[in-house]
């Protein structure tokens, strides 16, 4: 298989790391480190309120779900569910969208449940709407290569959707093809196109890795479920609709027929046994 060539992505790399926002080079690497963007104030009142949300509410049990460990499941308090509409945050955005609108966030964590590597994949064929959306990593911990960090394969965004959801096939780009693991501190944040291949290695050691992940995309967008600056370009909200009502039939929907055909062959094999036993 003959690899891809990074081409002039490459000399843009080391310039998505600064303390500025540069448009054009976080359109062309598909990623882009902001340095301090986040006042410690800010950083300090949302580790606080995490601390005693992980206490009271996590530190016993969570909802693991172990196709996506990483998820936090449980309904967050008010002061972390609502951290993407942190001003310095959205004055940021809006260079980007400035008619701007809320996606999702959540919590992406890497605490005892959740220790194993994430595998290679875009977020785009998981989510819905168009693919002009920006996903921003807001660490509430460091997060680095040793504790499960965020990274990133430069450039990959310019493919697009790739036609399925999984695992991606990292040999079609060839091993020269480089990953970056930033080291991120409290109070950076890193973007990230939806199109942009990402992953993260195991947590082999270290603090928990706490990341909000807050998706972010121009307001012009059906699939947006906030407005938050500027003003709606769209006539239609697809977010007030049930997004499991989407398709009659679909990908999604013959898996879980097939899974439960499974379920029920082996729960009839598993009586059989025990019958003849």
């Amino acid at each position: 298989m003959k690899p891809l060539d990074i081409g002039s992505v490459r000399d843009s790399i080391d310039k998505a790391d600064a303390r500025v926002l540069s448009t054009a080079i976080y359109r062309e690497v598909g990623f882009f480190v902001i340095r301090g963007a986040i006042p410690m104030e800010r950083i300090l009142q949302w580790q606080h309120e995490w601390s005693r949300f992980y206490e009271d509410r996590l530190s016993k049990s969570r909802s693991v779900d172990p196709f996506n460990p990483v998820h936090v499941h449980e309904v967050l308090p008010a002061a972390l569910a609502e951290i993407h509409q942190c001003p310095e945050l959205l004055d940021i955005m809006q260079e980007l969208y400035p008619d701007l609108a809320l996606f999702m966030q959540r919590f992406v964590i890497k605490d005892r449940n959740s220790r194993t590597p994430v595998f290679v994949h875009n977020d785009f064929c998981y989510d819905y709407g168009w693919p002009e959306k920006t996903t921003v990593f807001i660490p509430l911990s460091v997060s680095n290569k040793e504790n499960g960090g965020i990274s990133f394969y430069p450039g990959t965004h310019h493919f697009g959707y790739l036609g399925d959801a999984g695992e991606v096939n990292t040999e079609i780009i060839g091993p020269e093809w480089p990953l970056v693991c930033p080291s991120l501190e409290p109070g950076d944040i890193a973007l990230c196109h939806t199109c942009t291949w990402h992953c993260s290695p195991p947590h082999g050691g270290g603090p928990d890795r706490i990341l909000v992940q807050a998706t972010f995309q121009p307001a012009s967008d059906p699939s947006s479920t906030a407005l938050l600056r500027g003003e709606w370009r769209t006539r239609y909200h697809l977010s007030d609709l049930p997004r499991d009502k989407f398709f009659v039939r679909s990908r999604s929907t013959r898996l879980r027929e097939l899974q439960a055909q499974v379920n029920q062959i082996e729960g009839h094999v598993c009586l059989d046994a025990a019958t003849r036993a």
